[in-house]
Order: structure tokens, then C-alpha cells, then sequence
């Protein structure tokens, strides 16, 4: 009896330490699933991921519903269609004699409709030269071709800034360019690759001059926008930096993404105002300047640990979207007065407090989760989230730099990488270039065609 006892005391032991074991498997598979669940569960609406990983996932739409059709509002006075001021060429309609075979008088007004189109005509000046001598003192001739003719054929700066623009604006591939150009001008224009390569180096060499003034300017500029995105060049991970305000725009490649590409670009090391950016550790740590984070960023973490029932987050959201309101609230920023100042100081220390409280209560108690990551970021860096309440000229968001980054996802995924690195320097000189130009509303066209030497060979 006793043996039998002690065997089953034994036996149940052994099944209690089994099943501890098991206990905290359980436990540690709990920990993983919810682990890969918060992983699949973000997207470009939660986290910093771009839109393009999100697949055929449906992303919901946080903008609040107007109940306003599409288009113009009641009140909108519209645009319509402004007749040209100086047309190109002008066709009267006037029936000259009546019916009954008299003249007919018309007045001096008239109605008019335009007709407007474009013609895409290839304009091929030979020019030739001629030897030959005097008939009366037997003095020899030899005429020269102007000194721009360098080549049997040389192409027209019209045509060197339409291949640039197509390429840069238009995100059109090298081959697509050429294809383009065989198309509009009945194969009359048979561009190779390498010629409008070679354009594109001749004007990003030119471009210096302009490169360095942007660099001054945004030295002087009281608000920057940091930001980059990944290519690849030569099959290589490498980084387009972009360096921006509203009216200068800077990009650099570079094969890193910290500190050694910001000395590269040569004005983020002695920059002293204000810095707008996503939180890199390279910025983060700029001593120079001030700093105001992207809050969009912040509401996209925000709205990820909503969906997992963080009420802390859900406040936090609600405050900052408050206070952007609040400042923006006659269409124009402004900074806020001392007292509603304060005010969002003290509710975003009480939601952080709050949060703490509502993590150490819940069974996710490891300091290593995006829960608490994200708490101790928004508590350690208060006032460079909260920066933009008290100065006017600060944003809330890092949105001018992703702006100026989406067409560059464009080209990238249209036209593919780039084949080499000079490539890929000379796309960003040009590029920054063209931002600024369109950024300060100028002819885009214009600007590529001052970048080139005059050439007078046109006429006949």
C-alpha cells in the first residue's frame, strides 16, 4: 500500500512538472502569436511602412465624412475656359454679299471661339559652306560653319530640355524617351540612349552654381524638412536624401542613411533653426538645431496600439488632432497664446502618466514592446512634438519632405534603378533644380533652357 502510494506521488510530481513546462510554453507561444499578429496587423495607415506593402489589403480611411458631393460647393464661382489674348493666327467669318446681292455692313463687334492645339513639327536647318575666290583680284574664300556645329548633326537646346524634362517630370525611361520622339516625328528622330544620357550630364554639370545657392538659402531658411527613401544604383541599397523648405529643395544620393550623408550634403552639421524630421538617430542628435517631430508618424503608432485597446492612445490622438486644429483654426498657423499652451502641456503629461499606469496594470509588462517604446519617445521628447504650438512658422507634420519624395517612388518603380552612381548624382542635381524652380513658380522649361548655351542656328 505505501509503495503503491509512494509511486503515485511520484507520478503526479512528475505530471505537475510537465505540466509547468507546458504552462509556459503556452505562455511563450501566447507571447509569439501576439508578437507575428501586431507584425501582420501593420500597414501604411499604423506604422512606417510605405503604401506599396500593403497589397490588396483594404487600408481604412480615417477622414471624417462631409456629406459633400464632388466638386464644386454651392457659392463656388467656378472656372471656366479664358479665351487666348493674343491668338496665333485669326479667321473671320463674315458673309460678304446678301441674299438679294447687296453688301452687307457689319459692326465692330464681334463673338469669338478658339480653336487651340499643338504641332509637334521636327525643324532641320542645314547649314553649308562654300569656298570660292574674287573674279577681279583672284582673293580666295573659305566660309566657316559657326563654331557650334561641332558634330555632322547637332541637336537644338528645344529638344535637349524636352528629353530632360520628360525624364525628371515625367519619369519616362531612356527608351520610352527615344521611342517617344521616332513616334511624334514620323522617324525623323532617331535619339540613342547615350546621346540623351550625355544630356542629362551636360546639364546636371551646369547646375552647380544654382546647387549652391540652394545650400545657402536653406542655411538661412527659419524651418527645414528632413527626409529620404531607398533606391537602388548599380544593384546597391544606396539613399536619396531630400533637404527642403517651401521654396528650396535639395537632394543628394548617398550609400548611407545617417551622419556620414547629412556632412556629405554640407548644411545640416551648421544648421542652427529648426528641424523637421522623422525621428532618425542621426537627426535626433544634430546638437545645432531645434527639432520638431512628425506627429503624422506619430498618430500612425498611435492609431496601431489603438487597435490593439489602448485607451491612452485613443486621448493622445485626440489631443493632437486638437491642438493642430486649434492652431490652423483660420485657415493660417499660428502659435498658440501661453495660457492653451500650457493646457496641452499639462493633458500630454496626464495621458502619458495615464498610459504608464494602464501598461503596469495590463499582463504585457515587458519594457521591450511597441506599447512602452512608444510612451517613453513621446515622454522624453515632449517638446519637440509640441514645438509647433508656440512657434507659427513650425508644422505640424514632415509632409513637404515626403511630398518632395513621392515622385521619386514614381520613377523608380516605372523606370527601375539606376546603372550608375553618376547617374543617379546627376537625376538629383537636375531634380533639385526643377523642385525649386516649380516651387517658386517658374517655368520649369525655362529654367532647363538657361542652364544651356545660347545657340542662334536656328534661323535660315
Amino acid at each position: 500500500m505505501m509503495r503503491h502510494l509512494q509511486e503515485l506521488m511520484k507520478r503526479v510530481e512528475i505530471l505537475e512538472k510537465e505540466n509547468a513546462e507546458l504552462k509556459s510554453e503556452i505562455t511563450k507561444l501566447k507571447e509569439e502569436n501576439t508578437r507575428l499578429q501586431n507584425l501582420l496587423n501593420k500597414n501604411s495607415s499604423n506604422s512606417s511602412k510605405p503604401p506599396s506593402t500593403d497589397g490588396f489589403t483594404k487600408i481604412f480611411n480615417s477622414r471624417e465624412k462631409t456629406g459633400k458631393k464632388p466638386g464644386g460647393q454651392p457659392g463656388h464661382g467656378g472656372f471656366y475656359r479664358q479665351l487666348y489674348t493674343e491668338p496665333t493666327g485669326i479667321i473671320e467669318h463674315k458673309q460678304k454679299f446678301c441674299d438679294c446681292g447687296h453688301e452687307i455692313q457689319y459692326k465692330q463687334k464681334f463673338s469669338a471661339k478658339q480653336y487651340v492645339d499643338v504641332e509637334l513639327k521636327v525643324n532641320i536647318v542645314e547649314h553649308r559652306s562654300y569656298h570660292g575666290k574674287c573674279p577681279h583680284c583672284q582673293k580666295k574664300y573659305e566660309n566657316k560653319l559657326p563654331s557650334e556645329l561641332v558634330n555632322p548633326v547637332t541637336y537644338g537646346n528645344n529638344l535637349k530640355a524636352m528629353t530632360i524634362l520628360l525624364s525628371a517630370e515625367g519619369c519616362v525611361a531612356v527608351d520610352r524617351i527615344n521611342q517617344f520622339f521616332r513616334e511624334v516625328s514620323n522617324s525623323k528622330l532617331n535619339i540613342s540612349n547615350g546621346t540623351i544620357i550625355n544630356w542629362q550630364k551636360e546639364i546636371a554639370n551646369k547646375t552647380d552654381d544654382e546647387i549652391a545657392e540652394y545650400k545657402k538659402e536653406l542655411l538661412q531658411s527659419p524651418v527645414n524638412h528632413k527626409d529620404e527613401t531607398s533606391m537602388d544604383v548599380v544593384k546597391e541599397l544606396h539613399w536619396l536624401h531630400v533637404l527642403g523648405n517651401k521654396k528650396t529643395t535639395l537632394y543628394h544620393v548617398n550609400a548611407k542613411r545617417g551622419h556620414e550623408a547629412d556632412e556629405a550634403m554640407g548644411v545640416l552639421p551648421l544648421y542652427e533653426n529648426v528641424l523637421v524630421h522623422d525621428h532618425l538617430a542621426s537627426l535626433v542628435n544634430l546638437s545645432l538645431c531645434e527639432h520638431q517631430e512628425c506627429n503624422a508618424h506619430i498618430l500612425r503608432y498611435l492609431k496601431a496600439e489603438i487597435e490593439k485597446g489602448r485607451n491612452w492612445a485613443e486621448e493622445m490622438v485626440k489631443l493632437l488632432v486638437a491642438a493642430h486644429r486649434e492652431t490652423i483654426a483660420d485657415g493660417v498657423k499660428k502659435s498658440l497664446s501661453k495660457k492653451r499652451l500650457i493646457y496641452y502641456e499639462q493633458e500630454y503629461d496626464r495621458i502619458i502618466a495615464d498610459g504608464k499606469a494602464e501598461h503596469t496594470r495590463s499582463d504585457e509588462r515587458c519594457l521591450n514592446t511597441d506599447n512602452i517604446r512608444l510612451l517613453c519617445r513621446m515622454e522624453k521628447y515632449k517638446s519637440e512634438h509640441l514645438l509647433f504650438l508656440s512657434r507659427a512658422e513650425v508644422p505640424f507634420d514632415n509632409n513637404l519632405a515626403e511630398r518632395d519624395l513621392r515622385m521619386i517612388k514614381t520613377k523608380l518603380k516605372v523606370s527601375g534603378c539606376f546603372r550608375s552612381s553618376e547617374g543617379a548624382d546627376n537625376f538629383a542635381k537636375i531634380k533639385s533644380v526643377l523642385s525649386t524652380t516649380r516651387k517658386n513658380s517658374e517655368n520649369i522649361f525655362a529654367k532647363l533652357l538657361s542652364l544651356q548655351s545660347p545657340q542662334l542656328l536656328a534661323g535660315v
